[in-house]
This record gives C-alpha cells, structure tokens and sequence, in this order.
C-alpha cells in the first residue's frame, strides 16, 4: 500500500530510476564528459481503482497536478519516498453498469521528485 498525500493505493508496479547528468566538453580530437551532478529522480506506477469505494480520487489527483501541489509518497511500513509532483496521469476505465460508469479503472502515474526550497532531500 502506498500514500501519495492523502490518496492511498495499492500500486501492480512500481519502477524507480534516477540520471547522472553529464555535459560534453569539445576538445582538440578527443570529447570529454564532466559530470553536474545528479538528475531527478522519476516514478512510475501503475495501479488499479474500484470506484464504487474510491470515486473521486482519480479526479482529486488530477487536480493536484494541474495545481502542482508537491505531496509525500510513503508506504504503509512507514518508509517516507520524500515529496514528489504527479506529471502524467493515464487511465483506463473498464467493465461499465448500466448507467455508464465504469466498475475498475486501472492507472499509470509518473511522479517527479520535489526538493522544498532549503531541504536536505
């Protein structure tokens, strides 16, 4: 079970990964790479909602992303991801009622790390 600020889920897959940057340096016959530190750490997850118990929060996250509101992602053992920014959204409604809503959406988030301005992170 993760938390992403008050939304909670639990995600089919999470993938982690962080770039080092590196800057080309153009030299007489050769190239050299120096190394400006370290890039921004990127989250994608994906995951499945059943609406009937959480109708809004799709909607709710999509929200915060067009507010770019920074929220921290935990898991249930207490382990603190640190703040992060939703960047991209996707779902997929499936299995539909009659009245047309759906009975599972499934979801993929890409989230970015947020460093508050004089923080350790």
């Amino acid at each position: 079970m993760l938390s992403l600020g008050p939304y909670k889920f639990s995600p089919i897959s999470l993938r982690c990964y962080k770039e080092q940057r590196w800057h080309t340096i153009e030299c007489i016959g050769q190239v050299s790479l120096q190394n400006i530190g370290p890039g921004v750490e990127h989250i994608d997850l994906e995951g499945i909602i059943y609406p009937q118990l959480h109708f809004n929060d799709l909607v709710d996250m999509r929200e915060s992303q067009v507010k770019q509101i920074p929220h921290i992602l935990a898991q249930a053992s207490g382990f603190i991801f640190g703040h992060f920014v939703i960047t991209h959204i996707e779902e997929k409604l499936r299995f539909f009622l009659p009245s047309g809503l759906p009975r599972k959406i499934e979801f993929s988030l890409s989230l970015k790390r947020y460093v508050l301005p004089y923080s350790r992170e």
